[in-house]
């Protein structure tokens, strides 16, 4: 009887807490300063209600001929757009000045510590924002350029609290012309970044001031600081690979629920290029899926993982037009190779790739086969394999292997193989990498493993013309069996080990940050990270475009996903003779986001996709492959398919589930 009571009383506070809230994210808040200026704060609730008005102006035109009993969804790219632009509407209003500022906590919905001020000068000034750290050295500052109207991003702000923010004026000088200090309220942070991070050991003077850690399963993107705080995070999780950080202050984000049925994992199919307000510029379309990588080449094309879905996945490299969505370059690893290892589903499973200019090579690291390899990107053709000669010892892949200078410790199911731009030998011949070598060997058993018990950020000399390697420096941490990266600092000399997951915990850990001198390997500074992650990274919004209205041209929706194909006469007439069953399954649920159709169902459940019009049918076929992972059976996602291309007509549509046609209940128009 107690519990019944409590448990009422709980539903009773949260009902009310709710309604609570709701009111806050609707209002409007006049706040009088002490120094006498007024802050103007608005609800999220209220921007969402008046940005609305101006999705109109962003939507693609394509989609202004449909009508569904489908729930529709707006997109994030429009919901940005429309947001950011009504904000730029309401600074060029004039309305708003130094004394008379506007404010507003988390104003895309996607990063809950952030907040933005706005306001219009009568002279053009530089402005300086300091979030009040809780000692000095964890102060975030930011300055942004001289101009007349102003956009302050507010970064760095502690959960759950009331914080300080200071946002001064500047001249040229930088001498302080007027300041004022607000207040900026914050809520909790979600279950699983409550005491995620824990301070072990901390370097007088860090080479990064805050890391971002993020990817895994259990934990949000997020960042911390020196003394393991939590100082920015992101709402929406993402795919378990994480973000991958970008040139420009963006990154590049997969869905995490928006896939596309492989022979093991799912892969995502639509990802984004966003910002650190969670501002999404472009969404990107790609059929087969990414995974596990992005990193920017030169040109601001991006590199990532993808599949052939030819009986085997994560076997593929592609380069996205980062304008157009389109694939312009792609390379199988399946083509590089030999028969020794292609004896399983994920038989290499790429998880990095990186262009390098100079020399026009593609480096990859090939988890499975326990291998990193240089590729020409005009041929597409192996250059050299860094491996273990006892591995390949019989096949014919012997001839691309490094030979050994000195004693070299060979990699085993590595991570995150990169080449460095600096010059540690004086040598023109040689090139720099770093790998994180995970040093395990149990998703490929392999004789020559030694049974090594650490796992390491190693750094190789590579002599290309020689054809050998030499081991240059390494630094050992806890096993960490998958995930992770290491990271050389330069004008530091630190490096860090970003181990991602553990073997076995670690003091409760499932994975940790090291960084360590790069002479002495002295470790300078230890973090634990309780539910682990995929990668971290030092954490560098840029805020100066942060403070600018978001720039995009062309569509920003981009690539293309599976398409409705059309029946042949004899299949149309034979699905148009079929009596279906009413839909089964209580997984399976229909959004329509733009011209996308979203069912979220089991793996594999959803085998067709059938639009049955009055003028011909039409069906997106998910049957071509078969799940062989018994890990992956029970996932449920959302498979898509886009409809660009279906013809003016009114169409019902079936589902094929498990062998047997269902009729749903949904229809699409199509004028």
């Amino acid at each position: 009887m107690e519990n019944y009571f409590v448990a009422s009383c709980k539903r009773v506070t949260n009902k009310v807490s709710c309604k609570i809230n709701q009111r806050e994210k609707v209002r409007k808040r006049r706040i009088q300063l002490p120094d006498g200026g007024i802050v103007e704060e608005w609800g999220l609730g209220l921007m969402d209600k008046e940005a609305r008005a101006c999705d109109n102006l962003f939507r693609r035109k394509e989609i202004d001929f449909y009508s569904t009993n489908i729930v529709e969804e707006q997109s994030y790219s429009v919901k940005t757009l429309a947001r950011d632009y009504y904000l730029e509407r309401l600074l060029r209003s004039g309305k708003y000045t130094f004394d008379h500022m506007f404010l507003i906590r988390n104003p895309f919905g996607e990063a809950p510590l952030t907040a933005l001020a706005m306001f219009s000068l009568e002279a053009p000034a530089k402005v300086r924002v300091t979030t009040r750290g809780d000692i000095p050295e964890t102060d975030y500052v930011s300055v942004l350029p001289k101009r007349r109207n102003h956009r302050v991003p507010i970064l760095g702000l502690y959960p759950n609290r009331v914080n300080k923010v200071k946002i001064e004026l500047l001249n040229d000088e930088d001498t302080v012309l007027a300041s004022h200090e607000i207040s900026v309220r914050t809520k909790g942070l979600p279950p699983d970044l409550r005491k995620a991070v824990s301070v072990k050991k901390v370097a007088k003077d860090p080479a990064f001031e805050n890391i971002l850690i993020n990817g895994g399963v259990n934990i949000h993107t997020c960042a911390f600081d020196r003394e393991g705080k939590i100082r920015y995070w992101l709402r929406r999780n993402p795919r378990g690979y994480g973000i991958f950080p970008l040139s420009d202050g963006h990154f590049f984000y997969m869905e995490k629920e928006i896939s596309v049925p492989s022979f093991s994992n799912p892969q995502t199919v639509q990802s984004y290029d966003m910002d650190y307000f969670g501002r999404v510029y472009r969404t990107y379309l790609v059929e087969n899926g990414v995974h596990h990588t992005a990193e920017e080449k030169v040109g601001g094309n991006i590199l990532t993982g993808s599949n052939t879905m030819l009986e085997h996945t994560e076997d593929r490299v592609i380069e996205i037009d980062r304008k157009t969505g389109e694939i312009v370059w792609q390379l199988d690893i399946w083509d590089l190779f030999d028969d020794t290892y292609k004896d399983m589903m994920d038989w290499c499973h790429v998880n990095s790739a990186a262009y390098y200019e100079k020399d026009h090579s593609i480096l990859i690291s090939l988890r499975n086969v326990h291998a990193v390899i240089s590729v020409d990107y005009d041929t597409k053709k192996l250059r050299w394999m860094l491996s273990d000669p006892k591995f390949w010892e019989g096949s014919s892949m012997t001839k691309y292997l490094l030979q050994p200078v000195g004693d070299v410790r060979w990699t085993y199911q590595q991570h995150a193989a990169f080449e460095l731009d600096v010059d540690f030998d004086g040598n023109p011949d040689t090139k720099h990498m770093i790998v994180y070598d995970n040093h395990w060997a149990k998703r490929r058993k392999a004789k020559s493993f030694d049974k090594d018990p650490l796992s390491y950020v190693t750094f190789y000399d590579i002599n290309e013309k020689e054809m050998t390697v030499k081991m240059f420096k390494s630094f050992g941490c806890p096993k960490t069996r998958i995930r992770a990266n290491g990271i050389y600092v330069p004008d530091k000399n630190r490096v860090y080990n970003m181990a991602g997951s553990y073997a076995e915990p670690v003091d409760g850990d499932g994975g940790g940050v090291y960084e360590y001198d790069f002479e002495t390997g002295e470790v300078l500074s230890e973090f634990g990270v309780k539910p682990g992650y995929f990668r971290a990274y030092n954490f560098t919004p840029n805020v100066e475009e942060l403070a600018l209205p978001m720039k995009v041209t062309g569509d920003y929706m981009c690539g293309t996903i599976k398409k409705p194909q059309k029946l042949s006469g004899e299949e149309y007439r034979e699905l148009a003779s079929c009596q279906p069953g009413r839909v089964k399954s209580i997984a399976i649920d229909y959004k329509l986001q733009e011209d996308l159709l979203f069912v979220k169902c089991v793996d594999h459940e959803v085998e067709k996709i059938y639009f049955r019009g009055e003028k011909g049918c039409y069906q997106t076929d998910f049957d071509d492959t078969y799940q062989t992972m018994d890990v992956f059976r029970k996932m449920v996602y959302k498979i898509a398919t886009q409809l660009t291309d279906l013809p003016p007509d009114h169409y019902d549509i079936l589902l094929q589930v498990k062998g047997e046609l269902q009729k749903t209940g949904k229809y699409i128009e199509k004028k």
